[in-house]
């Protein structure tokens, strides 16, 4: 009997170290979420949105950390809308075999081909917000692969809860201009104004909507 509470103990101690481990791991891990909009003309821009990720965003993982990669289309708050996730093993052979794995699945998603009518950018936001704080990992980005210009579909109603975006760290990437926006650059300096005020009154812990994809490799570092 002794032997057994003996073993038994061990085995409670253990967990709890294990568990706890594991708890103290999430403050160093990372977690990433990319939106991926396929909604009107920017719907062709989903092959250099994937060259984006595979060569800005994936190399920068490592072991603990998450990428998720949903879509923008005309109803985003969707569970469906998610195309692809990845959890890093900690052990990083493992985490590099991840990482292969998951390129495939992004080559997938590039090659369909899909286009949605209605542009439900904040739904997806939404989306994203929710599984990002899910992850309790310490740095929580979002990165959003849009014109930013969004349009509902009649019906849908979206609205942010104040903490929305607490602890997320938010960049539009490739945010391709309209030809309206050539017409009269205010309307796209307006409409990017617009979202920046949006996302921070909603707790944003930041927002850039000038990053060039080449700069995502250093912004992940600069905000990790």
């Amino acid at each position: 009997m002794l032997i057994r509470n003996k073993l038994y103990s061990f085995f409670l101690i253990a967990t709890f170290i294990l568990v706890s481990g594991c708890s103290d791991n999430k403050e160093y891990e990372t977690a990433i979420c990319a939106l991926a909009d396929i909604s009107g003309t920017y719907a062709k821009e989903k092959k250099n949105m994937v060259k984006i990720i595979q060569a800005g965003i994936v190399p920068k993982l490592v072991p603990g950390d998450s990428l998720i990669l949903m879509t923008i289309d005309s109803n985003s708050f969707n569970e469906e809308n998610i195309k692809g996730k990845l959890k890093l093993d900690y052990r990083p052979s493992q985490a590099n075999q991840q990482k292969l794995k998951f390129a495939k699945v992004l080559d997938k998603f590039a090659k369909k081909k899909v286009s949605a009518r209605y542009t439900d950018i904040s739904g997806a936001m939404m989306l994203c917000s929710s599984h990002l704080k899910s992850t309790l990992a310490g740095t929580q980005m979002m990165f959003i692969f849009s014109d930013m210009k969004e349009e509902l579909k009649p019906g849908i109603k979206r609205s942010f809860n104040n903490d929305e975006f607490e602890n997320i760290d938010i960049a539009a990437i490739n945010v391709i201009k309209l030809n309206e926006d050539s017409t009269n650059p205010q309307i796209f300096r307006s409409r990017i104004k617009k979202w920046g005020k949006r996302v921070l009154k909603h707790s944003a812990k930041s927002w850039n909507a000038t990053l060039d994809p080449t700069e995502i490799s250093d912004y992940i570092d600069e905000n990790r």
